[in-house]
């Protein structure tokens, strides 16, 4: 069960892996700060949006670069948890969570913070795709070419008026 689970995550290029953590934990800092910038302001609902930026931020840092976070206790656990999860599922959660904060208040801070939240989400995407970009590997095409490979002729070489 684990190698199909981390059969997918095998195709995937060593220097990719460490961009989608990389862009993760930048976003993550980005995200926490114009969280605090966002709730600089008089608007009710804004301040709701920085909040859920500061959170969302903390998440991402928790699960992008959890040695930033080792002081936690129960953190290392959420972090393995979320670490063994499908790229698929990583994607998805950044992606819908990083959208709330600028269905609220629509600014630059948010636009900003929640918006490289949801490049982190839309680059563990990419890695969930693989290398051939989720084609699917169909045995059918294996005996296809098989059987092309079998019937070929040979091909004369030499011209036949010669």
């Amino acid at each position: 069960m684990n190698q199909n689970k981390d059969a997918g995550k095998d195709e995937v290029a060593w220097w990719f892996k460490i961009l989608g953590r990389c862009v993760g934990a930048i976003a993550s800092l980005v995200c926490m700060g114009m969280g605090i910038w966002a709730c600089i302001t008089v608007h009710p609902i804004c301040i709701v949006a920085g909040v859920l930026m500061v959170c969302l931020g903390f998440l991402t840092m928790v699960l992008e670069a959890p040695l930033c976070c080792q002081f936690f206790d129960g953190l290392d656990r959420l972090a393995n948890w979320i670490g063994n999860l499908k790229y698929i599922y990583k994607a998805i959660l950044y992606c819908v969570l990083s959208i709330f904060p600028m269905m609220l208040c629509f600014e630059l801070t948010t636009v900003f913070g929640s918006g490289l939240i949801f490049v982190t989400g839309a680059i563990y995407g990419v890695m969930a795709l693989g290398k051939k970009g989720g084609q699917a590997k169909r045995p059918d095409d294996v005996e296809m070419n098989q059987r092309l490979t079998e019937s070929e002729e040979p091909v004369a070489t030499t011209p036949e008026g010669t």
